[in-house]
């Protein structure tokens, strides 16, 4: 129940067609910077676990996070699904009433992964759970190119692209083409504004590696673990913390990010007991 009490700071980018280097392999880009507890015990002990369910019971996928925490926070599934989520501490009154009964979003997050095929399937899921706190949830979808922002309470839900991008301020928060973004908030001029001026600065031209170098690394967040997912071709480029124990740089955003070809992973063989 942590996470639904805690909501971490965080941020997530979605970029398609025109943000994208055309020459790249890359259709779909997406970001979830996870900004979380960096004084306990989470960042160390970093974990990628990659479920096989059963014949008919879901699909594979990778959920990124701890040992030991089996909600979704990070991840992707064989079907290029994959989740973001920012915990929101200054809404505005768009996002009505919050409660703490209902279905926490990790499991919501996890079901995603878990059990749904299309980000139509994540919509519809969304949309009627029993929905509790204030958050921005995002799913990507590489089979139709398409990444899909969500305003979340327990009173709310509205589906959020990139034409009607919300909060929208022309200075801190301005649309951009073929881009869904927020930084660390849902009013949150300071984050949104550097987030924004590196995405029009490399705009036509991001690449998972590029977006490393001058994105998070510049906004400043993910220090926890981050992920950029290349949903077209299966592959995930994560960062975690430094563990309490190891030297140089701690926040993830500074550190080494590891490729990861996912499809790859869901072809090992299932484990048998």
């Amino acid at each position: 129940m942590i996470a639904g009490l805690t909501e971490g700071k965080c941020s997530m980018i979605g970029a398609w067609g025109p943000a994208l280097d055309p020459s790249s392999k890359t259709k779909l880009l997406q970001l979830r910077a996870l900004d979380w507890d960096m004084s306990g015990p989470f960042r160390d002990f970093p974990s990628i676990t990659i479920y096989h369910p059963n014949q008919g019971k879901g699909y594979a996928f990778a959920n990124v996070g701890m040992f030991g925490f089996i909600g979704g926070l990070t991840g992707m599934n064989e079907n290029r699904l994959a989740i973001s989520e920012i915990g929101v501490a200054y809404p505005d009154s768009t996002f009505g009433d919050e409660s703490r009964i209902g279905i926490p979003f990790i499991f919501l997050l996890r079901d995603i992964l878990a059990l749904d095929y299309t980000v139509d399937d994540a919509t519809e899921r969304i949309s009627t759970t029993r929905r509790t706190c204030d958050l921005i949830l995002g799913v990507g979808d590489g089979k139709l190119g398409q990444f899909k922002g969500y305003e979340y309470s327990y009173s709310t839900i509205k589906v959020v692209n990139d034409i009607d991008l919300i909060p929208y301020n022309e200075t801190w928060h301005p649309r951009i083409p073929g881009v869904v973004y927020w930084g660390m908030d849902w009013v949150c001029p300071a984050y949104n504004l550097v987030l924004s001026q590196q995405i029009k600065k490399y705009y036509g031209k991001l690449t998972p590696e590029l977006a490393i170098q001058y994105i998070t690394s510049v906004e400043k967040s993910g220090d926890n673990h981050l992920a950029f997912y290349d949903l077209t071709n299966l592959e995930m480029y994560v960062s975690f913390a430094a563990q309490h124990s190891v030297g140089g740089k701690v926040a993830a955003y500074d550190r080494q990010f590891t490729k990861f070809d996912v499809q790859a992973l869901f072809n090992e063989q299932k484990p048998t007991l």
